[in-house]
């Protein structure tokens, strides 16, 4: 229980380093405790991230929200920050760990903001994009083709009359087994794959005669095409058992994804520039040969049973957070 105890003290700590630093604006002070203070825009900050649910657990009107969510939740979370400061919480080497992340992770928040705002991505290069990569918006209409290559019509033929009734799918997959020459799908039943009207298919290294796309396209699916289609020296026997119709997208449809993807590619640039400016001005030794000295078994988190991993899913036992009492010893 001291452990839970102590892990909501260093969330505390964190809390309130983060409150103190993000609290250095010209607003009122609303409260006082210790050292630390919250003033009116930070207040205002932590009620707007709460979604309206959670907020009305605190009251029936704004105002008891507002007071509740200062006494219940911040001067709380202020009381455990300044006890934490006075044991000295803050030298630890874990709190140390974790304002090192949070420090990062607010570092990187502002990278992304800071270059979006001053390079936002364009219509123009949203245009752009979606030119360059047009095949990847608009695909063209497939058709899943299963096929029995023979060496003669007349075995076509026979294997067309022999694919018919109720017993026919059972009959296709034997005859495609014994009979197709084309040995790389004959154990799967002849199946292609999606083909596409110039004969490409959804893997790369199959490609058939266009001719067969053509006489699918004239049966509806799950349809044997009456006819062999001729491919070469071989008659094929064409079954139609699906499609897939054309898909046109439109720059204006993919404007959110496309943009997405041109503002990470624009952050994760920003990143990486800011980082090779920091390891120039900052790093002034690495010995990554002592690397060898570690050893990271030391470092694995303890096996837990399936009962602890069954509480967290159902959301406990857990670490109380301020203001919460804690009466289980």
């Amino acid at each position: 229980m001291q452990s839970k105890r102590t892990f909501s003290f260093v969330l505390a700590l964190t809390a309130s380093v983060a409150t103190s630093a993000l609290a250095a604006d010209q607003s009122a002070v609303i409260v006082t405790v210790g050292n630390a203070t919250m003033t009116e825009a930070a207040v205002s900050r932590r009620l707007a991230a709460l979604p309206s649910y959670q907020l009305a657990k605190y009251g029936k009107t704004p105002s008891e929200q507002k007071k509740a969510f200062v006494e219940q939740v911040l001067v709380p979370e202020m009381l455990y920050g300044e006890d934490a400061l006075a044991r000295k919480l803050d030298q630890s080497a874990t709190l140390k760990d974790k304002l090192r992340e949070a420090q990062r992770d607010a570092m990187d928040r502002g990278v992304r903001a800071d270059i979006l705002a001053k390079e936002p991505i364009t219509a123009d290069e949203i245009k752009k994009y979606f030119e360059e990569n047009r095949s990847r918006f608009e695909t063209p209409k497939r058709l899943r083709i299963w096929r029995i290559q023979v060496a003669d019509e007349a075995t076509a033929k026979e294997i067309i009359a022999q694919s018919k009734g109720t017993d026919g799918p059972k009959k296709w997959n034997d005859l495609a087994r014994e009979k197709s020459l084309d040995k790389p799908t004959a154990q799967r039943g002849g199946e292609l794959g999606f083909v596409r009207a110039d004969g490409t298919t959804d893997v790369p290294r199959v490609q058939v005669d266009p001719a067969v796309f053509a006489a699918a396209e004239k049966v509806t699916d799950g349809t044997i095409v009456p006819q062999p289609i001729k491919e070469g020296d071989r008659y094929s026997v064409i079954w139609r058992r699906g499609s897939v119709e054309a898909t046109k997208r439109t720059v204006e449809d993919e404007t959110p994804s496309i943009r997405q993807i041109l503002e990470r590619r624009r952050v994760d640039k920003a990143r990486q520039e800011l980082m090779a400016e920091l390891k120039t001005k900052y790093v002034s030794e690495q010995h990554p040969e002592l690397l060898a000295n570690i050893d990271p078994q030391a470092f694995s988190p303890p096996k837990r049973d399936g009962g602890a991993r069954r509480q967290r899913r159902e959301g406990g036992p857990r670490a109380p957070h301020p203001g919460e009492s804690d009466d289980k010893k």
